[in-house]
């Protein structure tokens, strides 16, 4: 027994801690491996290696140039052919207005093509090799990434921790000592409460709105952790009032 909680449910409750954090970190490791996979980023990175480091220069002709979409969302493409030891090979690549307006059908044009497979080539003038690119779009997903797990794990942590206590069940008396407001959300009333419980332990609550927050002095329930390894939480978090 872990004071009036039984053992059992206790390891059951951390096993299944355990068990969502694993989940999430599982989550994110096949978020990534699906983006690498249906995006074009794995494609980009070889390509765009393959031509810093074992591209050849080539000269070819504009053969096609289209847009698509309308607007803001106009893109324009520039089609091109070049000729590698008596065999043409073609290309496509999306540009800018700018010069999309100073190229035409036949216009000779700079590319560049991995020496091993001419089917992978860019125009030269379109500026950095593809993989940059993908790789800029790695490190704006992996950033992504990192701001959301920690929300998600905290989200988790917090449910956890709610649960554990109140089967816990290990109440304190307590004494409202404070209020503070959030210097992020000051527009909105969100506040929390400060206290110290009958053993003289300190804690605080969690952001919500100010009206659902018992006045300074007031008398108030706490759940404490009895293995003194999770912070307290005050009954009013869940509901209770």
């Amino acid at each position: 027994m872990v004071l009036g909680l039984p053992k059992s449910d206790v390891e059951r409750l951390r096993r299944q801690f355990r068990l969502l954090k694993a989940g999430l970190f599982g989550v994110a490791v096949l978020a990534v491996v699906l983006f690498l996979t249906v995006t074009d980023v794995v494609r980009d990175l070889r390509t765009g290696w393959a031509l810093r480091f074992d591209g050849v220069d080539a000269t070819g002709q504009v053969t096609r140039m289209s847009t698509k979409g309308k607007g803001k969302t106009l893109e324009m493409f520039v089609e091109y052919a070049f000729d590698v030891d008596g065999l043409t090979f073609s290309g496509e690549n999306s540009t800018s207005a700018t010069l999309f307006k100073s190229l035409y059908n036949g216009a000779p044009i700079a590319v560049r093509y991995v020496a091993n497979d001419p089917n992978r080539s860019m125009i030269v003038i379109f500026g950095e090799y593809p993989g940059l690119r993908a790789s800029g779009s790695c490190v704006l997903f992996l950033t992504l990434l990192m701001f959301v797990l920690p929300g998600l794990s905290s989200l988790m942590a917090a449910s956890y921790r709610m649960a554990y206590l109140r089967k816990a069940d290990l109440r304190r008396a307590a004494v409202v000592t404070g209020l503070v407001t959030s210097p992020y959300y000051h527009d909105k009333g969100l506040s929390s409460i400060t206290w110290h419980d009958e053993t003289g332990a300190a804690g605080q609550s969690r952001m919500m709105t100010a009206t659902r927050l018992p006045n300074i002095g007031a008398t108030i329930t706490v759940y404490a952790d009895p293995e003194n390894e999770l912070p307290a939480i005050w009954d009013g978090e869940f509901g209770k009032g």
